[in-house]
């Protein structure tokens, strides 16, 4: 019945979900050379935030807190001096590299913060993400012709599922 179906589906994804893991950890991307403690981060999009709306004196309070932040980077290489030269805000820069930023850091592409275009991904995400979409939409191609391969191995015995039901709602009836 559709219970049956519902576990083979379900054991079907349990099976798939490993190796889609994975084809998403390891990526033909060719990521040779670039940091692994680059990566999206929710401090990342924090700093990212603070820092292109200007909130310098929360960006201050967290530089106060702990210097090491403004290493930090995002998967693409880039970090908070890439943001605060796209955002224009000079103060941050200035509190940026007087933590220990530094402008000759270069991102994916091998661009610094000076001399990337703004506004625009790298060329390394812009793989990544494509080659991501790919991945996912062969896992998924795959595991719509698994569903189709297993409703078709089904048995003819729907109501297998509705006796067994039904034998328990007469066991309650007994007590």
């Amino acid at each position: 019945g559709s219970e049956t179906k519902m576990k083979n589906l379900v054991r079907g994804l349990a099976l798939a979900l490993p190796l889609l893991v994975l084809a998403y950890a390891v990526g033909s991307v060719d990521a040779e050379g670039l940091d692994p403690t680059w990566q999206d981060t929710e401090l990342t999009t924090k700093m990212w935030r603070i820092i292109t709306s200007n909130e310098n004196s929360e960006l201050q309070k967290l530089l106060e807190d702990d210097e090491s932040i403004a290493a930090v980077r995002a998967a693409d290489g880039r970090g908070p001096l890439w943001w605060a030269h796209e955002a224009q805000n000079e103060e941050a820069i200035d509190m940026l590299k007087k933590a220990g930023a530094k402008e000759d850091w270069t991102d994916a592409d091998g661009k610094t913060c000076t001399e990337f275009e703004h506004g625009k991904m790298t060329e390394y995400m812009r793989k990544l993400n494509e080659q991501r979409q790919a991945e996912w939409e062969a896992q998924r191609k795959r595991l719509e012709e698994q569903a189709v391969e297993i409703e078709d191995d089904d048995d003819d015995d729907e109501d297998d599922d509705d006796d067994d039901d039904d034998e328990e709602e007469g066991d309650d009836d007994d007590e």
